[in-house]
């Protein structure tokens, strides 16, 4: 995490905690039981390591979702989830306790519980961003597709993104365990309003 100084990288983790708890609220009421959301790994690289670290991530035997949604205003960049088919099948059994007229076989659900829960955890993230800096960050339409990690390198279709914010999620909703992957893709001047977020965040709770 040399991408940030050490104090900028305990603000950067206190303040997504404050996030996920947000998240963790969002999440336990639209899927009617109660949920935990804990992030076991957290890293800033840069976007030439982004194609390797995404790589090392996944299973090569299983498939995979790849949810993306680029957001502008403030900081402009692009979220993307990758979440395995396995986990967004058990994801979506967790919604049909409460809404029976969901299917986990049925893969149109399963993307539209996959879209939900990535929406929650993306706007929680980049909305606490937002409240510190008093400013909106507009989400563009989401897309959802199958993974194909021989295609790696076409995640970054944006050539102008310079560092990625790497984030490992589990979701813990009553007996599943739900994982995901989630990469925040910066170009340089919103990573620089980043770091003077965090700053805020710093200066926030130290006066």
């Amino acid at each position: 995490m040399n991408h940030l100084s050490e104090i900028q990288t305990e603000a950067m983790i206190e303040l997504f905690n404050i996030a996920y708890g947000m998240a963790t609220s969002l999440i336990s009421d639209s899927i009617g039981m109660h949920s935990t959301m804990y992030v076991p790994e957290m890293e800033i690289v840069s976007i030439d390591e982004f194609t390797n670290v995404a790589y090392n991530s996944i299973d090569k035997n299983k498939g995979y979702f790849i949810v993306s949604q680029v957001f502008l205003n403030y900081l402009e960049g692009e979220t993307v989830m990758l979440m395995s088919t396995r986990s967004a099948k058990a994801l979506t059994e967790c919604y049909a306790k409460m809404d029976d007229s969901l299917n986990p076989d049925d893969p149109d659900d399963v993307k539209s519980c996959t879209l939900e829960i990535t929406n929650i955890v993306s706007s929680a993230l980049l909305g606490r961003i937002g409240d510190l800096t008093n400013t909106e960050i507009y989400f563009q339409p989401p897309e959802i597709r199958i993974f194909d990690h021989t295609k790696l390198s076409e995640m970054n279709r944006n050539q102008e993104f310079t560092q990625v914010i790497v984030i490992k999620i589990i979701i813990d909703v009553d007996t599943t365990e739900v994982k995901g992957n989630m990469y925040i893709l910066l170009k340089e001047d919103s990573f620089e309003k980043f770091k003077l977020a965090l700053d805020y965040f710093i200066e926030s709770y130290s006066g």
